[in-house]
């Protein structure tokens, strides 16, 4: 039997080049990230430290009274999911229209998307006060067997970000696997034993890559549609209430625009440091960052336009209480806010218009910090604005952020950061499967594979550190199973669903703002949301069972430049005479053969 390795032949830069520069940063921290790294800490422990005086001392030590009793904590909820959206919406949207210039940045923005959604987590359990219920929000039946209302968007809340986070710390695990791979082969010692555990035994032959793209395809289908669904729910926290300013059929698409928009800002203001700081200018390059700031000014542009329809539907429906609320948001006590919310999101992304704007970093990285400070002020402008001034002007109050409010915001922003921080240093900050696949051509393994199959050597094993569906067709392997187990998963999803919120729902009937018993379109959120949910989870599962992972022990054979620069390929001598074997594969133009006796 021989082991061959296939020299990869590249374009520009070498696969050997992407995994070395995208994995150096994965060493000793410089000075500069331990201070901060350090700042964030810090800031942190103000931030905790204003929770637990809350805790202490009781919710009234924030600024939250009637009649805005929703104030800078659902604020820092609705904009840190927000945040969120863009990450899973680079990776999977783009993922599905084969675009290119993503592969240098999704990494980074699932890792935004990450700890956006475990920064805006804590807003819902720091503005109960009583933290410690926090489960009632869980569903199950508390001790008088009374379940949540299906029926509520708070509890929707729960079911569409939890399900938002697992899914894309899924898909964002499964794209690192490869990754972990190559650096458990790169590191030695402990970094060697952490990596190879996380990676499950990985060594990229041709059919864990199969299952691999298959359920990372179906994961960027279910994650497209998901995103759009996360911040169409939090809407609903507003809309399907009466309050002047938020009862609108606008919310939705509204919410989410904005959501797209801040969270590309987002992106963009962590780019720009990190392309700076670990030297990946060759990775990330202007052509990125223009394709960016596009992206940023479309969404800026339908921003924009919901500005302004809000106006428009306000004087269109001749209620003057919704006048009297936008006409007060614009030139009342909140007005400050509200105008740097319009200049920010509006004035300040035109500028992208130009394409030396669009390719100027420094520029890009300024007019993403104006965007998340715009869409910052309009979360607060449409929470504290609307429930500042309603129907009953006996009712109108002024809400003031208290210091701990403003703490614990502070300590929210430096959460985030110390998270990504620690992601810099410890995870490949760009895909290196993905990245290495741009400067790939198969050169001979495929015209080798096929000669060695129409010898008659069909038994073989192939390493490649990259996916190939050329490899595939080689190999004569087609299709995978995984399909179907998604599709079980989302079948079952979706049944549990409906049970869970109709059967409660008979079981406990409880009329509520007079809507019937069994209300299917809030249903239809539970239900889509644990058909997406169920879905992602079997198609990792079954993509793990039929490669044949986890695994301990790496096959004898497998070599780690085979998840570097090198293409492997195994083949059983059995009744086959050795030498020419070894002749056969040299002739496919083998840089490197082994036998064994």
């Amino acid at each position: 039997m021989a082991t061959a390795e296939l020299e990869a032949r590249t374009v520009h830069l070498t696969m050997a080049d992407a995994n070395e520069d995208i994995s150096r940063p994965i060493s000793k921290p410089a000075l500069r990230w331990w201070l901060l790294l350090g700042v964030t800490v810090l800031l942190i422990g103000v931030g905790a430290a204003a929770w637990f005086y809350q805790i202490g001392v009781g919710l009234g030590v924030a600024g939250i009274t009637h009649p805005v009793m929703w104030g800078v904590y659902i604020t820092n909820f609705v904009f840190w999911v927000g945040i969120a959206h863009s990450g899973t919406l680079i990776s999977a949207i783009l993922y599905l229209f084969r675009s290119g210039w993503r592969t240098t940045i999704n990494r980074a923005a699932e890792a935004m998307t990450i700890f956006a959604v475990m920064t805006a987590g804590l807003f819902p359990l720091i503005h109960l006060g009583r933290v410690w219920y926090f489960y009632w929000l869980m569903p199950y039946p508390s001790q008088r067997q009374i379940w949540p209302d299906f029926r509520s968007p708070l509890v929707l809340d729960v079911f569409a970000v939890g399900t938002y986070f697992t899914i894309s710390l899924i898909f964002w695990y499964t794209g690192l696997i490869p990754d972990l791979a190559a650096l458990r082969d790169k590191f030695s010692g402990m970094k060697s034993k952490v990596y190879g555990a996380l990676s499950l035994g990985w060594t990229g032959t041709v059919n864990e890559w199969r299952h691999y793209r298959r359920a990372y395809l179906y994961m960027a289908g279910i994650a497209t549609p998901l995103v759009l669904s996360v911040h169409s729910v939090v809407s609903w926290d507003f809309a399907m209430s009466i309050v002047p300013g938020w009862h609108s059929t606008i919310f939705a698409p509204y919410f989410v625009a904005g959501a797209i928009f801040s969270g590309i800002a987002m992106v963009i203001t962590l780019m720009v440091p990190l392309r700076w700081a670990f030297g990946l200018e060759d990775y990330i390059t202007e052509y990125h960052f223009e394709n960016m700031a596009k992206l940023l000014l479309l969404t800026s542009l339908i921003v924009g336009y919901a500005y302004g329809a809000e106006y428009f539907l306000a004087w269109y429906s001749a209620d003057p209480i919704e006048q009297e609320s936008f006409l007060w948001r614009a030139r009342g006590h909140y007005a400050l806010p509200f105008w740097i919310m319009v200049f920010c999101n509006v004035v300040v992304p035109m500028s992208c218009w130009f394409r030396r704007i669009r390719r100027s970093i420094k520029a890009l990285f300024v007019i993403s910090i104006f965007v998340n400070i715009g869409m910052w002020y309009e979360r607060f402008v449409i929470i504290a604005s609307s429930l500042a001034h309603e129907f009953d002007p006996g009712g109108w109050g002024i809400y003031t952020p208290s210091w701990v409010e403003i703490a614990i915001l502070v300590g929210s922003f430096a959460w985030f950061f110390f998270w990504f921080l620690i992601f810099t240093r410890t995870l490949p900050t760009i895909s290196i499967a993905e990245v290495m696949a741009q400067y790939t051509s198969l050169g001979d393994t495929e015209g080798a594979i096929r000669r060695l199959r129409d010898a008659g050597h069909v038994d073989l094993q192939v390493w490649s550190p990259v996916p190939s569906e050329a490899l595939e067709e080689a190999m004569d392997i087609h299709g995978s199973p995984v399909g179907r187990w998604a599709l079980i998963g989302g079948v079952t999803g979706c049944v549990t669903g409906l049970l869970l919120t109709a059967g409660t729902s008979l079981g406990y009937p409880l009329v509520t703002q007079g809507k019937p018993i069994v209300s299917i379109p809030p249903f239809i959120v539970v239900m889509f949301e644990l058909t997406i949910l169920l879905t992602g989870i079997f198609a990792l599962m079954a993509m793990l069972v039929h490669a044949r992972r986890p695994k301990r022990d790496l096959s004898p054979h497998y070599r780690p430049e085979f998840s570097v620069d090198r293409f492997g390929v195994y083949v059983p001598a059995g009744q086959w005479d050795l030498s020419e074997i070894e002749e056969l594969v040299r002739d496919t133009g083998a840089v490197d053969v082994e036998t064994d006796s």
